[in-house]
């Protein structure tokens, strides 16, 4: 008898301690666990119910107009991996400081279907950072995940091709993101 009130006495202070999200995450939060992944890749790991984390390496190319950028996920794990919707961006200022900056999901260039992605395969999506000179602050860095992944740093790369060092002259207030794509076609049509 003992014993199996001890039981349920562990069992219910288990069940109190453990937390599962089932909405989708307030896009003005950082992510849960951050990590200290090397630019453009995420941590390797496993998820709530022990399964491994799929391995993602993320770049942000930036277009031509201010604050476009056509943002690609690579599968970098060694298992195929399914993605879907919208990716979900997190930002923190120079000093490390997690940044609530407001991200709007945009259904660009429309539904996101379901994407399996073959290890070395990308999914694509458009970001467009918004800045005006009231609110907005320097980014250090932009990281990104989607269901099952654990937060990727993302790699910027400017107008030039070349990687930008220094993200704290990119400015922020706001951010759309639109839904990933297995192909580039219209993933940047956002409304200005």
């Amino acid at each position: 008898m003992r014993v199996t009130i001890l039981a349920v006495v562990l069992m219910a202070s288990l069940t109190a301690c453990i937390t599962i999200n089932t909405t989708p995450g307030d896009q003005s939060k950082p992510p849960s666990s951050p990590g200290t992944s090397a630019p453009g890749t995420s941590n390797a790991g496993t998820d709530d119910k022990g399964q491994p984390q799929t391995v993602l390496t993320a770049e942000l190319t930036m277009q031509g107009k201010p604050g476009l950028g056509l943002l690609a996920l690579k599968n970098a794990g060694a298992a195929p991996t399914k993605v879907q919707g919208w990716p979900k961006l997190s930002f923190s200022d120079p000093t490390g400081t997690p940044m609530a900056i407001p991200v709007k999901r945009e259904l660009v260039p429309g539904e996101g279907p379901e994407i399996t992605l073959q290890p070395g395969q990308s999914a694509w999506a458009g970001v467009l950072l918004e800045s005006n000179d009231a609110d907005s602050r320097a980014l250090n860095v932009l990281s990104v995940e989607v269901s099952g992944s654990a937060p990727a740093k993302v790699k910027i790369i400017g107008t030039s091709g070349q990687e930008v060092i220094d993200t704290t002259k990119i400015k922020v207030s706001t951010a759309k993101v639109g839904t990933l794509q297995p192909i580039t076609q219209g993933v940047l049509t956002f409304d200005y």
